[in-house]
């Protein structure tokens, strides 16, 4: 675990998850700081959103589905009439937007594939400023963890638009908790919404959880990983992100998986 929650999951933020993210909200450097500003921005989580999460699980689409949602945004509201798209009750100006876009460039909407998510995720950012007056997403996760440490009732609303399942979901709330350091201020209870699970962590699973059945739903792998990393001391959410870089920087093929986990210096090192 100590090994998976170190350098690699150092990694994984400065080479997968800062410079897309940045890139989304118009950053050419992937400052931190600079990051979480535009995040507590409204206009620009919904790009960090759409630029980077929405469609991450869409394979060789993503960039596209990505550049097509950028370009939605681009033609429903900017960073100065935000206020005013937020304020509306729905947003299907954004959905018919995004409809115009992909006609004029010979693509297919895709209603049922696509709506879901982009008008869902959009309202979800609508309904949140009549609550707050701001419209973050980001922030509406930051604030709920500061106010009483949990974030169940923001997994259940994320998942609840069609189209953004849990693993989607948790990535994203993973990804804000930490970039907020926000971790130790979570209820243990609800670690399990900050751990994503991938086929790299379900390879992972067994030499962390002794009594692990391979057929483990998701959500209780995710409560076994949380359970153990918190006993031995190590973040659960390095752990995770470390455990996706190595599978998908270095491993590549899942068949390879245990081989070079068994042939990492580090672990070898560990069992002398």
């Amino acid at each position: 675990m100590k090994v998976m929650a170190g350098d690699r999951a150092d990694r994984y933020v400065r080479e997968m998850m800062l410079p897309s993210i940045a890139k989304a909200v118009g950053l050419e450097e992937p400052s931190l700081d600079a990051i979480r500003e535009r995040l507590e921005n409204p206009y620009y989580c919904l790009r960090a959103i759409f630029g980077h999460y929405a469609f991450a699980r869409r394979g060789k689409d993503r960039f596209d589905l990505a550049d097509l949602a950028m370009r939605a945004i681009d033609a429903t509201f900017t960073e100065e009439t935000m206020e005013d798209f937020l304020k509306k009750p729905d947003a299907v100006v954004f959905w018919e937007n995004y409809k115009a876009i992909c006609h004029k460039r010979r693509r297919k909407a895709m209603e049922q594939l696509n709506r879901g998510v982009l008008q869902g995720i959009a309202e979800l950012a609508q309904e949140i400023y009549r609550e707050d007056g701001v419209g973050s997403i980001a922030a509406w996760v930051v604030d709920a963890v500061e106010e009483d440490g949990r974030l169940e009732d923001q997994f259940l609303r994320m998942v609840d638009v069609r189209g953004v399942g849990p693993k989607l979901t948790s990535v994203f709330l993973r990804d804000m908790v930490y970039l907020f350091d926000l971790e130790e201020q979570i209820e243990p209870a609800d670690l399990l919404y900050v751990q994503p699970i991938d086929k790299w962590l379900r390879q992972v699973g067994p030499y962390v959880v002794e009594e692990l059945d391979g057929k483990s739903a998701d959500w209780i792998l995710a409560g076994k990983l949380v359970k153990y990393t918190r006993r031995g001391e190590v973040s659960g959410i390095r752990f995770n992100m470390g455990v996706t870089y190595f599978g998908m920087r270095e491993v590549k093929d899942p068949e390879k998986f245990t081989a070079m986990l068994a042939n990492l210096p580090e672990i070898k090192r560990i069992l002398g």
